[in-house]
């Protein structure tokens, strides 16, 4: 691979070469600005973005990143340059898919597609677990069944049908409210049709 030296060396009218070099490393941020403006249409900006972010160390500007815009990538995570020349997280990962609402902007399709993998694996775990810790079968385990969109297994539909058991069905549930409703309206029926008690006139002094 040819080294960032060799690219610069060999490529002529680099911003950095006909530009006071001292602008890249400018604690002004202006100055830092008009920099990375500049590197934006360096023929060789990726491999100089790539060789500061090998290089921890490196401060100021470099292939249009500064060190704080390289802090999040030096994980050897793969990236990209977006349209607007950001720094980016290459599309397609979890990482990539959250990264796009902090630019306030709809995941692209490869990362809804990694998303979708996520969930999925996420659900596939959670169902290891409940099937270790349940004996073999629960509830959660029915509902993260239904949620892959595949027949629960035996163990997850008994308990769930042990629980139903447990629970009054809604027929019955129903059966109960008409029967409580009636009593109430009889009761209150009954109020209504009692004799009224004597008003007893009171006694004036005098």
């Amino acid at each position: 691979m040819t080294s960032l030296h060799t690219l610069a060396a060999s490529t002529p009218g680099l911003p950095c070469r006909t530009t006071d070099p001292e602008l890249w490393f400018s604690r002004s941020s202006s100055e830092r600005s008009l920099a990375v403006a500049l590197c934006r249409e360096c023929p060789v900006r990726r491999a100089c973005a790539q060789y500061a972010l090998d290089n921890p160390e490196l401060r100021g500007v470099w292939g249009g990143t500064t060190a704080a815009d390289r802090r999040s990538f030096r994980d050897g995570r793969p990236w990209r340059f977006d349209e607007q020349g950001r720094l980016r997280l290459e599309c397609g990962s979890e990482d990539a898919y959250r990264s796009h609402f902090g630019y306030r902007e709809q995941p692209c399709a490869a990362c809804r597609a990694a998303h979708d993998e996520h969930i999925t694996a996420d659900r596939r775990r959670r169902l290891l677990a409940e099937h270790a810790l349940a004996d073999g079968g629960s509830t959660v385990g029915y509902w993260l069944h239904r949620r892959l969109g595949e027949r629960a297994c035996a163990a997850c539909l008994e308990a769930v049908q042990a629980q139903q058991a447990l629970v009054p069905s809604r027929a019955a549930r129903r059966r109960r409210e008409r029967a409580r409703t009636a009593l109430t309206s009889s009761g209150a029926a009954e109020t209504l049709r009692s004799p009224q008690a004597p008003v007893q006139p009171l006694a004036l002094a005098g």
